[in-house]
């Protein structure tokens, strides 16, 4: 099963929180295994996650740790016209997409992590 990636977003008083969590219990043994050994992947939230011009917006680089620092919270201005996405589901549905993908490609760059070496090498002198 792979692990549980929640994004809750709420908007109160005009100020829009998007709230990203991990439920470590679900990571898989594996995966557990290659945080003990490589150490947590490094996941960036940042970025520009709507293609849309009139709507596009972008998260500053913020690297996170998948277990130290997850739960983390993002707040905005709603008011602000640089959140097109607020109101519009399927924009933020695009949002929640590519945050999903940045989140697997963490985990598979620590998938592709490797400490053992094998091979010859031969060098004429």
């Amino acid at each position: 099963m792979p692990a549980l990636l929640k994004i809750k977003r709420t908007i109160e008083n005009d100020v829009f929180r998007i709230n990203f969590s991990l439920d470590l219990l679900t990571l898989s043994e594996a995966d557990k295994e290659l945080i003990r050994k490589f150490g947590e992947p490094s996941l960036n939230i940042g970025g520009v996650y709507l293609e849309d011009t009139e709507n596009e917006y972008t998260l500053p680089d913020k690297y996170l740790r998948v277990r130290t620092d997850l739960p983390y919270t993002q707040e905005f201005d709603a008011k602000s016209n640089e959140l097109g996405f607020v109101s519009s589901k399927a924009q933020a549905m695009a949002f929640e997409e590519s945050f999903v993908v940045k989140f697997e490609d963490a985990f598979t760059a620590l998938r592709s992590n490797t400490d053992t070496f094998t091979g010859e090498r031969i060098v004429n002198i």
